[in-house]
């Protein structure tokens, strides 16, 4: 995978640290061989190497493109906290699947504590995810309240709650349309009578995902696949 997240100015790129080891001594690319660039902006940057160093390799840039892989619309996901395996999965999940935003939050039920837990952990799989699926911005994440979960979660144009054994059907093609959508889905233990409440005030699509009651991560997995494929996203 020739594709390097980098300091860009004007046409010099530095590439440092792991990704610098990558280049150097995982695939071992040389002078004059191609690789693209990126830095967060959106856009692939397509580059010539010019010298490769132990700390770090400079490319000189050849061409500036809009990465096709950006996502077209805001896509939020708002999941309740999960064992960090889960967690992880759910991430790298989210990026493949185009979500602009991702907010973890603790809910009564939930068994992991977000306190604990660094952002710079996860933030490396934000960096991999986006290189695998060859997206040029970074995902955004954020650990928050419940409250303000629901809060973020009620800005968006089409708001899906996840509302198992309670939810109603939803005709999904209502997506296609949508410039904005944001999914919340609780953690392995649901949400108590008191945050569902919360959550209808915000008058969201009350919706099911069937018979079957799906785990958490599949939960959150699922509605982001369909929302960014139905929305075009």
């Amino acid at each position: 995978m020739r594709r390097f997240f980098a300091e860009i100015d004007g046409k010099r790129v530095k590439i440092s640290g792991d990704e610098n080891n990558h280049l150097r001594n995982v695939l071992r690319l040389s002078v004059g061989e191609s690789v693209v660039a990126f830095n967060g902006d959106g856009k692939d940057y397509h580059a010539k190497i010019l010298s490769v160093g132990k700390a770090e390799s400079i490319a000189e840039v050849e061409k500036v493109e809009l990465c096709p892989g950006l996502p077209k619309h805001d896509l939020v996901l708002c999941a309740g906290a999960v064992k960090r395996e889960k967690l992880e999965l759910i991430i790298q999940k989210s990026v493949e699947l185009g979500c602009k935003k991702l907010v973890f939050f603790e809910s009564e039920f939930s068994t992991m504590k977000l306190k604990d837990e660094k952002l710079s952990r996860y933030e490396k799989i934000i960096l991999s995810a986006s290189k695998q699926c060859e997206r040029a911005d970074l995902m955004s994440l954020k650990f928050l309240s419940f409250e303000a979960a629901v809060n973020e979660f009620s800005k968006a144009s089409v708001r899906l709650f996840a509302n198992e054994r309670e939810g109603e059907e939803f005709d999904f093609s209502k997506l296609k349309s949508a410039q904005s959508i944001a999914i919340l889905v609780g953690c392995e233990g649901g949400f108590s009578p008191k945050e569902k409440q919360k959550i209808l005030s915000v008058k969201p699509e009350n919706i099911s995902l069937g018979n079957r009651i799906l785990r958490a991560e599949t939960a959150a997995i699922v509605l982001a696949g369909i929302a960014s494929t139905l929305s075009g996203n």
